[in-house]
């Protein structure tokens, strides 16, 4: 019984007594060549695990954390909507796909007493009634309550009576997010409700409801509702990493040539790429390196680092197309660099535009 208490002890002991040897291989020194009789032949004689010879004597980092690739499918801002503007054209960009979005945008009426007197699930496209003060009880009750909310939030008053306000929502540029267009119309504005008014109307107050909005449904509260019925809304996503029929990687952008352009600066400022110059008129941006570690690596010391970063080792250039989609394509103009880095600068723009 005392010899097997004493091995155990000495068992469980035996990580103090043993130390870590798993770094010695870095001290250890070469041994004399192994010398092969006469009459003998050294062909069979190869090492089980050869180690090449490189000559870089660059010091390596202690510690070195592999980056994990964006998700292409997830936000990449960080509020959890935003609101963006080109070319007079406001949105509410949301980060939920559109089936769970559209029952809090109908719920989001009902909260402020304002009715719908028209909605189309399948297009997204909701119209409401004009906002009374002198009608009901429901319509005072919305007229005051969406006065206040957004007095409260903007300290500005507007006069809603008569308005009636025009909600579209479609399918973001990726998958899983979408879009709402607002257009709010004044009392003395001439035109139907049935159909999507294309021009903002009062760009100040539409993006300031639109913050409401943004705000209401990414409430807490609000996170458990969904409509099956608006699943279709807005179709596919609208950007796509394709291939023509060279095999050349290329992206096609469903959207207006000044936000596909925008869309892309974003995602080169998200990505951390260098960015050494732009040409509005060519529609082109020309990348000089991927990321500053390229340059820090590449040329650790010995060179300007500022003058790498201007250099135009490729571009990105943006083209309309007649479907009126917008397809980007990088080309490679330092030969020191090769196809396989252009792939992968396009794919970092697909991956970080949100």
């Amino acid at each position: 019984m005392k010899f097997i208490l004493i091995s155990l002890c000495l068992l469980l002991g035996a990580c103090g007594i043993i130390q870590d040897r798993s770094s010695e291989y870095s001290e250890a020194k070469a041994g004399k060549p192994l010398v092969i009789p006469a009459g003998y032949s050294d062909n069979d004689i190869n090492s089980s695990y050869p180690i090449p010879v490189i000559n870089n004597k660059r010091a390596l980092d202690d510690e070195y954390e592999l980056p994990k690739p964006p998700n292409a499918t997830a936000a990449l801002d960080n509020g959890p909507y935003v609101i963006e503007s080109v070319e007079g054209q406001t949105w509410l960009r949301l980060f939920n796909a559109p089936g769970k979005v559209w029952p809090l945008l109908d719920f989001f009426w009902t909260e402020f007493g304002i009715k719908v007197e028209r909605e189309v699930i399948s297009e997204g496209f909701v119209a409401t009634h004009k906002i009374e003060s002198n009608q009901t009880d429901d319509s005072q009750a919305s007229n005051k309550t969406l006065s206040d909310a957004l007095f409260q939030k903007f300290n500005k008053t507007y006069q809603l009576e008569g308005t009636r306000f025009q909600a579209k929502l479609g399918q973001g540029v990726r998958r899983n997010t979408s879009e709402i267009q607002l257009r709010a119309i004044p009392q003395e504005h001439v035109s139907s409700s049935e159909n999507w008014l294309s021009l903002a109307v009062n760009s100040e107050l539409e993006q300031n409801v639109l913050m409401l909005i943004g705000e209401f449904i990414t409430s807490d509260a609000l996170q458990n509702r969904y409509s099956l019925l608006a699943n279709d809304i807005g179709g596919a996503p609208r950007i796509h990493l394709l291939q023509d029929e060279k095999g050349q990687s290329y992206l096609k952008l469903s959207l207006l040539f000044q936000r596909a352009w925008n869309e892309v600066g974003k995602s080169l400022a998200l990505a951390g790429v260098i960015v050494s110059d732009l040409d509005v008129g060519e529609k082109t941006y020309f990348i000089s390196y991927l990321n500053e570690d390229d340059i820090d690596s590449w040329y650790s010391s010995s060179d300007d680092l500022e003058e790498k970063a201007k250099e135009h080792n490729f571009s990105i250039k943006l083209e309309d197309g007649k479907s009126g989609d917008v397809f980007v394509r990088v080309e490679v103009l330092n030969e020191e660099f090769g196809s396989e880095l252009a792939n992968e600068l396009l794919s970092l723009v697909f991956e970080h535009i949100p």
